[in-house]
């Protein structure tokens, strides 16, 4: 069961300045959720835009799961001509790097029942045979393998998420009853049942505005057919 949020953290992003020029980039998968999924995250979002004005929950177009990001868009916002072209040429060398971890078979994820922070709305997801997990070592063990590369990445905002989820709300304000807003919510998050996602390749993503509101593939890494 959710817990209470005792309050919310408004995102500074989609609160005040939503189509914030950023550069960031992702290694990822799911993106956007196949069309199976996108089915239930149809119905699924449509519930939580009806919560309450104050939430930004993310179209179909810009679900996704993170398993590692690069390059934290968050810390590079209106990055000018020199920055940015710094920050872009990082982008070969992680190629690189990718083509170097084995790839492994296609696999699957699941989707559990949401989850309600101070700051969003996630879709947990577990990880059966373990692969994002072998991914995220793998390639965080090459990255440390090469110094010079690793130092600038982590300056940038390198970073693994202790968790696998897909965020799917924030707040662009504060609900107007936050009792009644997570009350609801809890109802919603009751009603959803597992939702297995397959995973048939890993994506190197762009983010140019905030949470993938004009994202794009860079790179694909198929995986290899079970």
């Amino acid at each position: 069961m959710t817990q209470a949020v005792p309050n919310v953290i408004i995102d500074e992003f989609l609160g005040h300045d939503p189509d914030c020029p950023v550069f960031g980039f992702n290694l990822a998968c799911a993106y956007p959720f196949p069309p199976a999924v996108a089915q239930f995250y149809h119905l699924f979002a449509g519930r939580l835009s009806a919560l309450d004005p104050c939430v930004y929950v993310y179209p179909e177009c810009e679900t996704h799961v993170t398993i590692i990001t690069f390059v934290n868009f968050s810390l590079h916002r209106r990055p000018d001509a020199s920055r940015l072209a710094r920050l872009q040429s990082l982008r070969e060398p992680v190629i690189e790097i990718l083509r170097t971890v084995p790839a492994g078979p296609m696999f699957s994820l699941l989707i559990g029942k949401p989850v309600l922070t101070a700051k969003a709305a996630i879709l947990p997801i577990s990880d059966p045979t373990g692969e994002i997990g072998r991914i995220r070592r793998e390639v965080i063990a090459a990255l440390q393998a090469n110094g010079e590369l690793h130092r600038r990445l982590s300056a940038a905002g390198l970073n693994v998420p202790g968790i696998i989820h897909s965020t799917v709300m924030r707040f662009k304000s504060a609900p107007s009853d936050l009792k009644r807003f997570v009350a609801d919510f809890e109802k919603i998050a009751a009603s959803v049942q597992p939702v297995e996602i397959r995973i048939e390749e890993l994506l190197l993503t762009l983010e140019t505005k905030p949470y993938m509101r004009e994202g794009m593939i860079d790179h694909r890494f198929p995986l290899a057919p079970v």
